[in-house]
This record gives structure tokens, C-alpha cells and sequence, in this order.
């Protein structure tokens, strides 16, 4: 094994301690977990910092106890929290706890010792960090073990793991990407995040496109199947994923840019990740569409068409994932009124965005596909996955939240 790769005793003992704790599932050799810190799934013995377990130093401190206990009954009440049961032994209320701590700063600022308590939240704050956002880290975090145990016995280099992040825009995934990193990085591992939408060709060559395909709605701005560099996101995706020490240049977009048509931002401001990964992040609102029929997608809007012979290419994209998340939402139209909210606050914060009247033009171009792709895409995540990748499907409502899929 490579000396960088090797664990320290006190990792490898962390990792014994959580193990005993996270049940068998959990299970895997030194090899097939790469630490780049203390790394630590922390259970409540191994990273309280506490010479005993905490039910026995619960037991002394009936008041701590009390709010523990409030805490566990909040998350069960989660929707997500049956499908965290089915791949891996729920962590301790401490460890919830403790990344919701993480999740709060991060919320409100980096406002340090904020409460993390349901109690103190509010219903809608404690809702999307119990709820919503840890299971689902929960759940990856699982995954990533898994999925690096697999690897190990096929004998693959690269333990790098890539989850994709599939939701409608406005839905939340560039802040759950964010929050998501975030707190993989609190556990000692190394994460980056990219979106779909880093990779959109510069302003110029849409343009082109544009001028390329008068007639077609769907071709005349950035979103469709069509207006990607897909080779860029290959090579990005591909460089991530490596596992030789090196540096990656991550591309991004500039959304605001020309009254909100966007372009790339030059090469020169793109940011440098480090390279090999633990966890990669990748979203974006048609992450694991698949093509249909010429016949069907025509009956839909004849300019879908060309869309549905572009998205071939991006089956390139989903072989570098390992993993979906996908966002599920029963009436897609809500999707307007969240991207209004997404250009209000990019107006407030970077003083150019879409009017209304734009952002309504700029969704209409989306919703073809949508009508096409959507709900086989969430066929494929609640049955045997995305491309035969393990998968969560998560139903959000209106208000972002989680809801239990048998509501639908």
C-alpha cells in the first residue's frame, strides 16, 4: 500500500470503534478506506472525546439525556429515516447531533456554538437538517463504503467516489451539494462539488448553437442536452477521479453574466481541487435522463428531437458516477416559481438576474424534457437504480422538504 494511503493507529482504531457501533453492514478491512485526517464516521464512543460510552454517561446527566433522546425521536420522524435503515444501523443521537451542528454554522454564517436542537430551530430548519440533508449524507457516506469495498475487491486503484445529484432547478442541490461537502470534509475526508451547468459552452458558441437551429425554442439558450461541453465534463469527472496526487482545474459559469444569458468564466479564475479525491459531487437537473424513441419525444415538442440525439452523449456523464440521489417532484411547474426565487436572491446578492418574464421564457425551454425523461428517471431510482447504481429517490414538496413517497 502506497504510505499515503496507510491509516494511522488512532484512525484505525476510530474506525474499529465505529464499526462495532455501526452494526455489520459497516464492516470493512484498513485498505478499503482512505484517510486523509481523523477521519471518522464518529459513533458516539469513538469521537466523543469521553473515556466510556455515552449511555452510561447519559446515564449521570439526566438533562443531556433528555435532549439526546428529543433529538433521536425528531429524525425518526424523518421520511428518509426507513430507507437510512435499510443500508446501515442509524448513528447516535450524538453524531446527529454533532453534523447538525456543522450544518447550522454553515446556514447562519459560521455562527459558532449556534444550538442545534430541533427545539431551537424552528419546524423548517429542523425539518431540511434532519430530515433532508443529513440522511441523505448518511446515506452516502454509506454508500461510499460500499462502494470502495467493491472496488477494493475488483482491485481498482482509484477509490475516489462519485455521486450524482439529480433535481429540478430551484429544488436546492447546489446548496445541498455545498452542505453535503461540507460535511464530508468534517469527517477528515476530501470532497469537491461540480454542477451540470459548469460545464455549459462559453456565450459564443451558444450563440452558435443558437443561430444553428432557428426554428428550434429548445437550442436558443443554455440548459438542453445540446449546449454542454460533455468532453469537459469528462476530462473534469475523469481527472477527479484519479489516483495519483496532482491538481484539477474545475470550471465553472457565471449565470449572471450579460443580464443573465450567463457565460464561462475565463480559465485563469477557474478553481484547482486536489487530487486523489475521497468523494466527488456532481448535480444537476437532467443527471440520469436517458433517451427515448424519435416517435415519442416528438410528440412532445418537435425541437426535443435534436435534444433526445444530444443526450446520448451524456451517458458519458453517468458512467463516471457511482451513486444517484435523485430529487423527485409531482408537479413540475413548481420549478417556475423556485427559479424566480433563484434570480430574485442573484439579483440581491450579485445585482443581475432574469425579470420574470424572462424566467418563464427560460423554463418553458426546459419543461419538454422534463415531460419526456422525469419519471422514468425516478422509476429507475425507486427500482433497481440508476443504471443498476444504488439509488435514493427522495419525493420534496413546495417547500423543499422531504415527504413520504407513498403520499403520492
Amino acid at each position: 500500500m502506497p504510505p499515503k494511503l496507510a491509516l494511522s493507529l488512532a484512525a484505525v482504531a476510530s474506525l474499529h470503534a465505529w464499526q462495532r457501533h455501526a452494526g455489520p453492514t459497516s464492516q470493512l478491512s484498513h485498505r478499503q478506506v482512505r484517510f486523509r485526517g481523523p477521519y471518522s464516521p464518529r459513533c458516539s464512543v469513538c469521537c466523543s472525546g469521553e473515556a466510556e460510552p455515552h449511555a452510561r454517561a447519559r446515564a449521570r446527566q439526566p438533562s443531556a439525556r433528555t435532549k439526546l433522546d428529543k433529538v433521536e425521536d425528531f429524525v425518526r420522524e424523518g421520511p428518509l429515516y426507513k430507507k437510512l435503515l435499510l443500508c446501515s444501523s442509524p448513528p447516535s443521537s450524538v453524531e446527529w447531533l454533532r453534523h447538525g451542528k456543522v450544518v447550522v454554522e454553515m446556514l447562519r454564517d459560521r455562527e459558532v456554538g449556534a444550538s442545534a436542537l430541533p427545539e431551537d430551530l424552528g419546524d423548517k430548519m429542523s425539518r431540511r437538517i434532519y430530515h433532508l440533508y443529513l440522511p441523505i449524507f448518511y446515506w452516502m457516506r454509506q454508500q461510499m463504503l460500499e462502494l470502495r469495498a467493491a472496488k477494493e475487491l475488483r482491485g481498482e486503484r482509484s477509490q475516489t467516489i462519485c455521486f450524482g445529484v439529480s433535481a429540478p432547478q430551484g429544488c436546492g442541490k447546489t446548496t445541498m451539494t455545498s452542505l453535503l461537502q461540507t460535511l464530508f470534509r468534517s469527517d477528515g475526508l476530501s470532497c469537491e462539488s461540480l454542477s451540470i451547468d459548469d460545464f455549459y459552452i462559453p456565450a459564443s458558441r451558444l450563440k452558435a448553437v443558437s443561430d444553428l437551429n432557428p426554428e428550434n425554442p429548445l437550442m436558443q439558450t443554455r440548459g438542453n442536452a445540446g449546449t454542454h461541453d460533455v468532453q469537459l465534463g469528462i476530462e473534469t469527472l475523469q481527472a477527479l477521479r484519479t489516483f495519483k496526487e496532482d491538481e484539477v482545474a474545475l470550471p465553472r459559469y457565471d449565470k449572471s453574466a450579460h443580464d443573465g444569458s450567463g457565460d464561462q468564466v475565463p480559465r485563469a479564475n477557474w478553481e484547482h481541487a486536489h487530487t486523489p479525491c475521497d468523494v466527488v459531487l456532481l448535480e444537476g437537473w437532467m443527471l440520469g435522463f436517458k433517451p427515448k424513441s424519435e416517435a415519442e419525444v416528438a410528440r412532445i415538442h418537435p425541437g426535443l428531437v435534436l435534444v433526445n440525439q444530444k443526450l446520448k452523449d451524456y451517458q458519458a456523464w453517468d458512467d463516471q458516477i457511482d451513486s444517484f440521489c435523485v430529487f423527485a417532484v409531482d408537479d413540475i411547474d413548481q420549478v417556475y416559481a423556485w427559479r424566480q426565487q433563484a434570480e430574485t436572491e442573484m439579483k440581491q446578492t450579485r445585482g443581475a438576474g432574469m425579470t420574470p418574464e424572462a424566467v418563464k421564457k427560460f423554463i418553458d425551454n426546459y419543461m419538454p424534457a422534463y415531460a419526456a425523461y422525469r419519471r422514468d428517471l425516478y422509476e429507475a431510482a425507486q427500482g433497481g437504480g440508476v443504471d443498476r447504481k444504488p439509488s435514493l429517490l427522495c419525493w420534496v414538496g413546495p417547500d423543499r422538504l422531504p415527504y413520504d413517497e407513498s403520499d403520492v
